[in-house]
């Protein structure tokens, strides 16, 4: 043990404010109090060691406590342990030193019993005295002002109050271990918990627990027709989030679950299987501000999602694969092997969970002859994405085959699985841009009434007086007079340059 020296044990989100209490000590005392820190050690290969090495030389233990963390705990066990009388000789008329460990806490945090007989420090003033204490001990001279000063600026960070983090709302599936034994599917047992509103929003179950079989009850009920279409595919996907996590596989939630204006997407937090066999998945319930377009009919939906995935499969895979393969680096060529099924998997999983629902739908946005044209061109893509697939010396299930892939007789069959796709793709967002452009297009005459309508209520709004503004006494107004908060008025249309006209 080396006189004058203190350890502070912490977790990590403590390293800032831990860094302010040490430079504070070892300024304060002028280098006669050494303060060692985990962070100091970060380029020791053998930490452990490390760690306990400054253990056995510490004089003083300050364990910064905040919340249960069994390394810090460690650390104040193995300085508790430690005999000094075991670590240099000593005579026997010699006293043994005090190891003493201060409690460093928030005063409303409270302390676990394997620490409650320690010396507890939860506020600034208590700290300071300690200090003042260790210093005396130490025969340190030190300006108590500046150690008062030099400390406040880290008690905030000590002893402050913490603000509570609010986390989203979670709903927890759960089922027996054994019963997804019977067969691949969720079993009959399995139950929702949750918060109360939480059920009652999403769901319409104005309780805190119910079987899986009522909650997928509920997505027919009091919902518009949309939100049944969305609801199934949700109920799907968190079937398939479930099953998977029980092999060990995580699938990135895709799908929104949509009620009443309310936007949701469930990630899936942990999977855990309990003591008790007991299997539970616990899933944040996340705001989501995008999702499908609400309100429109099933023919809208799908021709405006089929508008949406037409020009991400143009930008995304026909303008960055337009490339000769025969010219492609090594390299360049896995990258393509590896992107392209990547990227296109994508855009189908898009596709399906936001809108595109079925090709009947899309084919009644259209007068018979166009419609027949793209249920045609539509059908020749599964056959054009397995030779795609092939030619990258994939399987159609995406299976390596031997390293064939965009070499040899591969690269004429990309070439021509690939411009196929790019002049479906060109006819395909033609007809469904022409389709949307025929929708809502409205006559010259009664877009120009429009503007005078338009004009008209703007000038009108111009010239309305803006309410009173509050008066409000000004503090460093000596006449004690009242002060008007100024409101501006909105400009009038016609002083507006065109630069600052707004986008709609």
């Amino acid at each position: 043990m080396k006189p004058g020296t203190i350890f502070i044990s912490h977790r990590a989100e403590y390293g800032s404010v831990v860094g302010e209490l040490k430079n504070a000590v070892e300024s304060t005392s002028r280098g006669k109090i050494h303060v060692a820190i985990s962070e100091d050690l970060k380029g020791s290969e053998r930490w452990r060691k490390a760690i306990e090495k400054h253990l056995e030389d510490a004089e003083r233990l300050f364990l910064i406590y905040g919340a249960s963390y069994d390394w810090c705990f460690y650390e104040a066990g193995y300085f508790a342990a430690l005999d000094p009388g075991e670590k240099q000789p000593r005579s026997s008329s010699e006293e043994k030193q005090s190891r003493p460990i201060y409690c460093i806490k928030r005063p409303n945090v409270r302390a676990p019993g394997p620490l409650s007989d320690l010396q507890m420090v939860t506020d600034k003033e208590r700290l300071i005295a300690d200090l003042i204490d260790i210093y005396d001990g130490n025969k340190v001279e030190y300006d108590a002002g500046k150690l008062r000063k030099s400390i406040d600026e880290a008690a905030d960070g000590l002893f402050g109050k913490l603000e509570e983090f609010v986390s989203y709302p979670r709903l927890y599936f759960i089922a027996k271990d054994a019963d997804f034994r019977a067969r691949p599917d969720l079993p009959a047992s399995a139950v929702v918990k949750g918060e109360r509103v939480t059920l009652t929003s999403f769901f319409g179950i104005g309780k805190d627990e119910a079987s899986w079989s009522e909650i997928v009850r509920a997505g027919t009920s009091n919902r518009t027709p949309q939100e049944v279409i969305f609801f199934s595919k949700w109920a799907d996907e968190v079937k398939e989030m479930i099953l998977a996590s029980r092999e060990n596989r995580v699938l990135t939630p895709q799908t929104v679950l949509v009620r009443g204006g309310q936007r949701a997407r469930f990630l899936l937090y942990v999977a855990r299987t309990q003591g008790d066999g007991v299997y539970c998945c616990e899933f944040l319930v996340i705001d989501e501000v995008g999702g499908p377009a609400l309100g429109l009919s099933q023919q809208q939906l799908a021709l405006l999602t089929s508008v949406r995935m037409g020009f991400r499969f143009r930008y995304e895979f026909i303008k960055r694969f337009a490339d000769d393969p025969a010219n492609l680096a090594d390299d360049e060529r896995r990258s393509w092997i590896r992107d392209i099924p990547r990227i296109i998997d994508s855009m189908l999983t898009e596709s399906n969970a936001h809108g595109n629902v079925t090709l009947q739908d899309l084919q009644s946005a259209f007068d018979e002859e166009e419609a027949e044209r793209i249920r045609k061109i539509v059908g020749y893509w599964p056959g054009l994405k397995d030779n795609l697939y092939g030619s990258l010396g994939l399987s159609p299930v995406r299976e390596p085959v031997p390293d064939q892939g965009l070499i040899g007789p591969n690269i004429n069959k990309y070439r021509t699985a690939f411009e196929a796709p790019r002049l479906i793709n060109l006819e395909f967002l033609s007809r469904c841009c022409a389709r949307v452009s025929r929708m809502t297009t409205r006559p010259e005459d009664e877009l120009r009434r429009n503007a005078e309508v338009i004009e008209r209520n703007v000038r009108a709004l111009s010239r309305m007086k803006a309410p009173p503004a509050p008066r409000r006494r000004d503090p460093h107004d000596a006449s004690g007079a009242d002060r008007i908060d100024v409101v501006p008025l909105p400009v009038p249309p016609d002083s507006m340059s065109s630069g600052n006209q707004p986008h709609v």
